[in-house]
């Protein structure tokens, strides 16, 4: 029996394609296997009430197209649901797609499609958000805010803002579950998977079935010791930083006076100085190819 997918496509998100997509799609997706239909986001968080609706009309794969943003505002809506999530990774990071080894590609992407498989993943839960792949406070919120409101998009533009921001950045302050306070922080983050995106590794070990999330903390290092921490996280060895220390936990407690957060690469703030994180195990299906 066939399935229907709906694509819902981010027109401006990174490298997204929109006139040519619904041709590539109409092309390479396997006909005896889906039955499909495309809609357009038209600003932020419209995703994640097409997924909504989507969910209502019983189909059966929501696919995302788009940036970890837009797989995001798609997922988060899927979670708890007998509907699944696909992907199409067009944003500028794509670090959910990294993460499992998604094609880049979108020609790959689309007929990988055809033959993939559902498996369940853990989402966490921070107060009210849910993220799939990583969230924090520190410099990587400041990054995702500025890059949010940048003229272009891309590595280029992505990589010139985090060099002309740390000149001028100042550390931030958590406590973690009730213990001593950790001053003078580069970034807390919370992954659930193993990269910002653009093959930058910020927790190697991180898997995203095994119930648990890293807590990941970086000091804050003078500008020689920030581009060693870069060239470490490009290739993977972050971890073996002095700088860097981690936890793993299946919930926790943050305290922090940071209001400016990011849910998978999106600005958010938070009202509240106190978050508890919880995960959700195994509570979204995922399609994943080859």
């Amino acid at each position: 029996m066939k399935k229907h997918i709906r694509f819902i496509i981010n027109p401006i998100s990174g490298i997204g394609q929109k006139k040519i997509l619904p041709n590539l799609i109409d092309k390479y997706l396997d006909k005896d296997v889906y039955t499909y239909d495309i809609v357009f986001t038209e600003d932020k968080g419209h995703a994640t009430e097409l997924a909504r609706e989507a969910v209502k009309e019983g189909v059966d794969v929501v696919c995302a197209v788009g940036g970890d943003g837009s797989v995001n505002e798609v997922g988060s809506a899927l979670v708890n649901t007998s509907t699944s999530l696909a992907i199409l990774p067009t944003g500028s990071g794509n670090g959910l797609a990294r993460h499992l080894k998604m094609s880049l590609k979108l020609k790959k992407a689309i007929k990988n499609l055809n033959t993939a498989k559902p498996t369940s993943i853990d989402t966490i839960k921070i107060n009210d958000k849910i993220f799939l792949g990583v969230a924090g406070f520190g410099f990587d919120a400041l990054i995702a805010d500025r890059f949010d409101k940048y003229h272009s998009r891309g590595f280029m533009s992505y990589a010139k803002l985090v060099l002309t921001e740390f000149r001028k950045y100042k550390g931030i302050s958590i406590r973690i579950n009730d213990g001593e306070c950790q001053h003078d922080l580069l970034f807390c983050t919370f992954a659930n998977a193993s990269q910002f995106g653009n093959g930058f590794v910020i927790s190697p070990h991180s898997r995203i079935n095994d119930n648990k999330f890293e807590i990941i903390c970086i000091r804050n290092p003078n500008y020689l010791g920030f581009l060693k921490l870069l060239w470490r996280s490009y290739f993977g060895s972050i971890h073996k930083s002095s700088s860097y220390f981690s936890m793993e936990v299946n919930s926790a407690k943050i305290e922090t006076e940071e209001k400016y957060a990011h849910i998978d690469g999106e600005p958010v703030t938070f009202d509240k100085s106190i978050l508890n994180l919880n995960t959700l195990p195994k509570s979204l299906q995922i399609l994943v190819g080859k």
